[in-house]
């Protein structure tokens, strides 16, 4: 009798200390889930500072620095690095999944620039509603599978993450039976200024702002995607930023004829250090033209690129 006694206070202790054991491992956890949301806060505002400080650097630079017309040698010119780094041959980057790491660092990158480690969100386009309704018979229809996939770079500002949309197919089953041919319905898939790029309308505004406001290079852009945790190559940057310059003529084309309508137009040109098709710096001065109408209400601010400073060029812009 007494054996049954203590044996079953024995066990009444032990399931006591087994879910006190439960309860400090869940408590564990959930330190370990907010350290970690915290080392995440404290990096993103790393990162955030880091960004500030480039920002600081280059408005004390033109604030205080000496002014001339004088490019350095050994400075990136900043209006044709675009063009001189792209590549059109080039894939666009690709979503890979890292299966092992490796303490040794290595300077190839690969073919592929690595999204991997970049937060995911499914978005899934499906009907609702009345759009259910098969137009020919009043039948509600059936989804059959999905239609198409695509993955977009998405810019949300200090984060970064991958928007992959799914497009799903409907079809009429009762159409399918009486006609043995029915009207495959889908939703339109989000457009966006490259149909045929990963990267987001967000993305390529966020990448020119970068380069031509705040006067940040491609290849320092290179780096701060990189703090975010997206390896975009700076090759990959320029096609983007070649591309989107291509796409955005039509605006360009319209600012220009809004700007000879105006009363009168400021015009200045200043000289540019250029890299020829042979990859050397050009002997010969180059000219970049700005043209600036007046300041009173919308103003507008246009580049016209020229071999020379001659009167020509005005009078061919402005004809």
């Amino acid at each position: 009798m007494n054996h049954e006694i203590i044996s079953n206070e024995l066990d009444e202790r032990n399931q006591v200390l087994i879910e006190k054991v439960e309860e400090m491992e869940k408590e564990i956890d959930s330190k370990n889930k907010e350290i970690d949301s915290k080392n995440k806060e404290i990096e993103n505002l790393k990162n955030e500072l880091e960004f500030l400080k480039g920002i600081i650097s280059n408005k004390n630079k033109k604030i205080f620095g000496a002014s001339s017309e004088k490019v350095d040698a050994d400075q990136l010119c900043f209006f044709n690095e675009a063009e001189k780094h792209s590549d059109s041959k080039v894939e666009e980057p690709t979503v890979e999944e890292i299966t092992y790491k490796r303490a040794k660092k290595s300077n190839n990158i690969g073919k592929k620039d690595n999204l991997a480690n970049l937060e995911r969100k499914i978005i899934e386009h499906k009907l609702e509603g009345d759009d259910l309704i098969c137009d020919k018979c009043g039948s509600k229809l059936v989804e059959i599978g999905v239609k198409s996939r695509k993955e977009i770079l998405k810019y949300i500002p200090a984060k970064l993450i991958v928007e992959e949309h799914v497009v799903y197919s409907y079809a009429c089953k009762p159409c399918e039976k009486e006609n043995e041919d029915s009207k495959i319905v889908s939703p339109e898939m989000p457009k966006t200024i490259f149909y045929n790029s990963m990267a987001s309308n967000e993305l390529i505004a966020h990448t020119i702002a970068l380069k031509y406001l705040h006067a940040m290079p491609l290849y320092r852009q290179q780096s701060y995607f990189d703090m975010m945790g997206a390896t975009l190559s700076r090759q990959t940057l320029c096609n983007w930023t070649m591309s989107a310059a291509k796409a955005l003529d039509p605006i360009y084309n319209y600012m220009k004829k809004e700007l000879l309508n105006r009363n009168y137009i400021h015009a200045d040109e200043t000289t540019l250090k250029v890299i020829n098709d042979n990859g050397k710096s050009s002997k010969s001065k180059k000219y970049m033209w700005l043209y600036m109408s007046e300041t009173n209400a919308k103003p507008i601010i246009l580049y016209d690129y020229q071999n020379t400073r001659s009167s020509s060029c005005p009078k061919a812009f402005l004809g």
